[in-house]
């Protein structure tokens, strides 16, 4: 098992304390692990005061656990993991498990240095994504911050990416797909599309806390319990989903109501949203290289798989054959 215990200044002081626990070399902000512990990369990107990326891409043949240090220094870390599968990841923040974390293959998700994070990959997982440090200084240039500090702090109390997260697009996806397949690129390509990643996240965020302060309506404990089915529908996404009548009963309120507060959190009808989250993994699994469109299809409970492409063109407007590796 890998451990690492640390207290974040920078992504490049970070790389250096990996680069040592891995045994591989460091070099103008990244490292290739060594195949005697896996396969993949880290990069840290400096682009301007008070903003720094991480990209990794990286499989490890033991458990990491990562530990970051409460620091009393206000600062902001947005986090877009993209897993091979799920089951593979845990999150703690400050001393609650996240178990909301654990069967989802992608997570987006903003955490605060006033909490301890602890973040556990287990072995044999692929794990690409992108960590972006945000200071409140650069917060308040180019997000407005002074005027939304509530907005922020709201979303900070809660503690948790497990309660509340950003629902993955496809242009987000698209967006880290196109920074880690990186070959001598400008900086200038990384800013934009980085600043494209905090703006979707953002603009997000000042909806959704609507929605928490109660303004559109919608109670706080309506919201937690659509949480609740919203994990219950994507906790494998390869079985049949219960019924609508059955969420509506675990969520103690009608089928229009549940539909209604639903689509107000994650911007779909709950089996449309269903729908979509399937679709992703079978789009991870394309891009894996690693299974047929036949296999996929099989995977995702389709027995026609005339039905499957018909479902995925729907979603990303092409065929599942044209995402496979060539």
């Amino acid at each position: 098992m890998f451990i690492c215990n640390y207290k974040l200044t920078t992504y490049s002081n970070l790389l250096q304390q990996l680069a040592t626990l891995f045994g591989a070399t460091f070099h103008n902000n990244e490292f290739q692990l060594p195949e005697r512990v896996g396969s993949g990369f880290f990069h840290a990107v400096p682009l301007e005061e008070g903003l720094e990326a991480l990209f990794y891409d990286f499989t490890l043949h033991d458990t990491l656990v990562l530990k970051r240090e409460q620091d009393s220094n206000e600062y902001y870390t947005l986090v877009f993991d993209e897993l091979e599968r799920e089951g593979g990841f845990r999150i703690r923040i400050d001393t609650e498990d996240e178990n909301g974390f654990v069967n989802r293959s992608t997570a987006f998700y903003l955490t605060s240095f006033l909490y301890d994070v602890e973040t556990v990959l287990q072995k044999d997982v692929n794990a690409k994504g992108i960590r972006i440090l945000l200071s409140p200084t650069w917060m308040q240039q180019y997000l407005q911050l002074a005027q939304n500090e509530a907005v922020l702090e709201k979303y900070i109390t809660l503690k948790s990416a497990g309660i509340l997260y950003k629902p993955v697009t496809d242009e987000l996806l698209t967006l880290l797909h196109d920074l880690l397949n990186r070959q001598n690129t400008p900086l200038l390509f990384y800013r934009n599309k980085i600043f494209r990643i905090v703006e979707l996240f953002f603009e997000w965020l000042y909806d959704e806390m609507k929605v928490f302060s109660g303004k559109s309506g919608i109670s706080r404990h309506d919201v937690e319990m659509v949480q609740k089915i919203e994990n219950r529908l994507t906790a494998d996404v390869t079985k049949l989903p219960p019924t609508l009548k059955e969420l509506a009963r675990e969520a103690a309120m009608s089928e229009s109501k549940l539909k209604k507060i639903f689509k107000a959190v994650y911007g779909l009808p709950p089996y449309e949203y269903y729908q979509r989250q399937r679709m992703q993994k079978a789009r991870l699994m394309l891009l894996s290289g690693n299974y047929s469109v036949k296999d996929i299809g099989y995977t995702l409970g389709y027995s026609n798989l005339s039905n499957f492409t018909l479902a995925f063109k729907k979603v990303f407007g092409k065929l599942p054959s044209q995402l496979l590796p060539k």
